[in-house]
């Protein structure tokens, strides 16, 4: 695996991004830092990460099954997470719509996916990930944690990233069979939870995704489907 290891970088994203456009990179491409002075999240949010306690790291993926659609990698990669942490770490966790990563209904893990395309095909794809490791204390964060705070154990932050590669490579040959995974680790998935939109706060019944991505709600025995930006969860 071609790795690259930064003392600091402002956001792993850019980083691969400007060398992706300077020259040509292999598949899997992977860089990680020590300190991300300029993280990002979703929407323009930010990524908090205290230095040298946490993974940081972006991973190209450039040899994409064809058709493969910005969805179907968002499920691959929160699925992926998920299953590691379970098999690897024995730590259950679930996919907070769209792609936060919970254990314990507190934040572990976030990822921001930047596509780009040739035509219509989607030619290759950017996924940076943001991991809490080793960090105790998440001020101004109450649903942050940690694997530290969760096993009361440190880890090496190289062998988890080398491990948690590993099981990528291993899914992206799988790539459909791993994203129809999706539904089962959904968080509140066939249950009633609070959300709130324009409109007000209601409650509805998580009943999983469409092919766009958007989140399917049962609200008064009706289906009703929303993007992104269009709802937030209370919970």
């Amino acid at each position: 695996m071609n790795i690259v290891k930064l003392h600091a970088t402002t956001s792993t994203n850019d980083e691969l991004k400007t060398r992706f456009r300077e020259s040509k990179l292999p598949h899997l491409t992977t860089i990680y830092t020590i300190e991300q002075t300029q993280g990002k999240g979703q929407q323009g949010a930010k990524w908090i990460s205290e230095k040298g306690k946490n993974l940081t790291f972006s991973i190209l993926l450039s040899d994409l099954p064809l058709k493969i659609t910005p969805f179907q990698i968002n499920k691959l990669i929160s699925v992926t997470i998920v299953e590691w942490l379970k098999i690897q770490l024995q730590i259950q966790a679930r996919i907070k719509w769209p792609n936060d990563i919970l254990s314990v209904q507190h934040k572990l893990a976030g990822i921001l996916i930047e596509n780009s395309f040739s035509g219509s095909q989607l030619s290759h794809a950017i996924v940076g990930i943001g991991l809490n490791v080793n960090q105790e204390v998440f001020d101004g964060l109450p649903k942050a944690i940690s694997l530290r705070n969760l096993t009361g154990r440190e880890f090496d932050l190289e062998e988890l990233l080398i491990s948690f590669l590993n099981m990528l490579e291993n899914n992206l040959r799988n790539s459909s069979e791993v994203a129809q995974n999706y539904n089962n680790y959904l968080f509140k998935f066939n249950q009633s939870t609070s959300f709130q939109s324009k409109k007000g706060i209601f409650e509805g019944v998580v009943k999983g995704t469409d092919e766009e991505g958007k989140l399917i709600l049962e609200v008064q025995n009706e289906r009703l489907t929303f993007a992104l930006k269009e709802l937030k969860w209370i919970y």
